[in-house]
């Protein structure tokens, strides 16, 4: 009996599998896309939608994103939520203000001009495994295995917007940014964290004059976003080039969810000096009190 109970429940579970197969066959491949942000505003937050078309049970929605940066490219994310059908919203942390550094490079390809060596710089660092295409040992902020361990990952994305602009047009790009830009794609996952799909990445520029207004969900998950690391490294470390604010918890590579150390000691920080300022302005000068009464009120003259 208990034999046959097994071989009917393994036969429904196969049956059901099939369907689900045939299901998504029927419907087409699963796909993600993300839509254009106009811009991000500096000290504030900003929200990117994106589509999936043919979602399967049990994933999640994420919006990855970092700054465009010459030498820290690893990723962090954000779990998006669902809007209308197949359409997903996601807030980004607070933008840094953060100056975009300039490289131009040396050796430049023969159909290079000389006033496009930016937009040369960056189409050749796509091209190599090298920090800097100039010289990948030269000297910098951080030590060059630091930084290569920082990149690890974020290497391999591909700059899908970076392709699609001609020198010309790419130069006159960088030389208008205020700051260091955000690339985000976006991108579904299944229960253990595989990736099933992603979107081309986009680039957005970061900006003082961006406006962005949120509605009260949005403003809701922005004072309390979870962030995703992809990456070891950025455990124990602020979000590169990102604000704590707002940032309440993360998620490490291996898909543990833990409290934001961080930035909640930050907020500590910040609150225990608040604390001691506004200690310190009550305190009584020792050298005497200067008190100022109210001016007494003219007497009436009197009656004649």
């Amino acid at each position: 009996m208990r034999t046959e109970n097994v071989s009917t429940t393994l036969a429904i579970a196969t049956c059901t599998l099939l369907a689900t197969a045939a299901v998504v066959s029927a419907q087409g491949p699963l796909s993600a896309s993300a839509q254009n942000v106009e811009c991000l505003p500096i000290g504030a937050n900003g929200v990117a939608w994106g589509q999936v078309n043919n979602n399967v049970p049990d994933t999640t929605v994420r919006l990855n994103f970092r700054r465009m940066h010459d030498a820290v490219e690893d990723l962090y994310y954000v779990q998006m939520n669902p809007g209308s059908p197949g359409r997903y919203w996601g807030v980004f942390p607070k933008a840094e203000d953060r100056k975009l550094n300039r490289h131009e490079l040396i050796e430049t390809r023969e159909e290079v001009q000389e006033e496009y060596r930016w937009a040369a710089w960056w189409k050749e660092k796509e091209l190599t495994e090298d920090r800097d295409p100039n010289d990948p040992h030269d000297e910098a902020e951080l030590d060059d295995d630091l930084l290569r361990e920082r990149a690890s990952l974020g290497k391999e994305l591909p700059r899908d917007w970076l392709a699609k602009m001609d020198d010309s047009s790419f130069q006159d790009w960088l030389e208008q940014l205020e700051n260091e830009p955000a690339e985000y794609y976006v991108s579904v996952h299944d229960a253990t964290g595989r990736e099933l799909a992603r979107s081309q990445t986009k680039v957005t520029e970061v900006r003082e004059n961006c406006s962005v207004d949120l509605s009260p969900q949005e403003r809701g998950e922005a004072e309390n976003l979870t962030v995703g690391e992809t990456a070891h490294w950025q455990r124990d470390e602020e979000v590169f080039h990102w604000l704590c604010d707002g940032i309440v918890s993360r998620i490490d590579p291996t898909n543990v969810l833990r409290g934001d150390g961080i930035c909640r000691a930050c907020v500590i920080a910040w609150w225990k000096k608040k604390q001691v300022l506004l200690a310190t302005a009550l305190v009584p000068i020792s050298t005497g009190v200067i008190i100022q009464k109210d001016p007494e009120p003219p007497v009436s003259p009197d009656a004649p």
